[in-house]
């Protein structure tokens, strides 16, 4: 199953969108804070204009607070792009229990740090409706929205008239947003200090 979403930038605050979703029936249903380390090969070289390069050889280290639990894992996402929209997104998952341990690994493998993201994510639901918003360490508050459909043999166009349907929706529930549909996170970070 091939599964899409979205992730724009809020243009307002938390607590305002927070009254506005629980004023038409949204509950919050979950709290996490997520700590990612990408660790890549090299950092010669990169640019303004290849960081997509380095973030595809990178191996993320996640660590991942949900209430009383702590979930750890090593993750290598292979991303597929189509003039700047992410049209799909492959990952491939290995749970660990020592996320200073693996580090340790690919420091000893003489991997770079090149960059860490971390964000309290806040869960919203209604009616099967599940709207994720992060709020990212050094740019603000993001919302996440992931189709639930399959998109497996859609081609590129319907995956951009459903990205965009995804947007309207969100903004018929009164949430001000820009018109991005993929901010990436690590890679605002890192174009931020590159």
């Amino acid at each position: 199953m091939k599964q899409i979403e979205i992730t724009t930038r809020i243009l307002e605050d938390l607590n305002s969108v927070s009254k506005k979703l629980t004023d038409i029936g949204f509950k919050k249903i979950r709290t996490s804070f997520i700590d990612d380390i990408y660790m890549c090969p090299s950092l010669n070289g990169i640019s303004k204009n290849n960081i997509s390069n380095y973030l595809k050889q990178s191996v993320l280290i996640r660590c991942l607070n949900v209430g009383e639990k702590t979930l750890k894992k090593l993750t290598y996402k292979n991303k597929i792009f189509n003039n700047g929209m992410t049209i799909s997104e492959e990952k491939i998952n290995v749970d660990i229990n020592d996320t200073d341990k693996a580090k340790a690994l690919f420091l000893a493998l003489n991997f770079k740090e090149l960059v860490r993201v971390k964000y309290e994510c806040i869960v919203y639901e209604k009616n099967g409706l599940e709207l994720a918003f992060q709020d990212v360490e050094g740019l603000g508050l993001l919302l996440e929205y992931e189709n639930i459909n399959d998109f497996e043999f859609a081609d590129d166009e319907l995956i951009k008239n459903t990205k965009n349907s995804m947007l309207k929706e969100i903004n018929a529930l009164g949430i001000k947003t820009t018109n991005e549909l993929d901010v990436k996170k690590a890679y605002e970070l890192i174009e931020k200090k590159v």
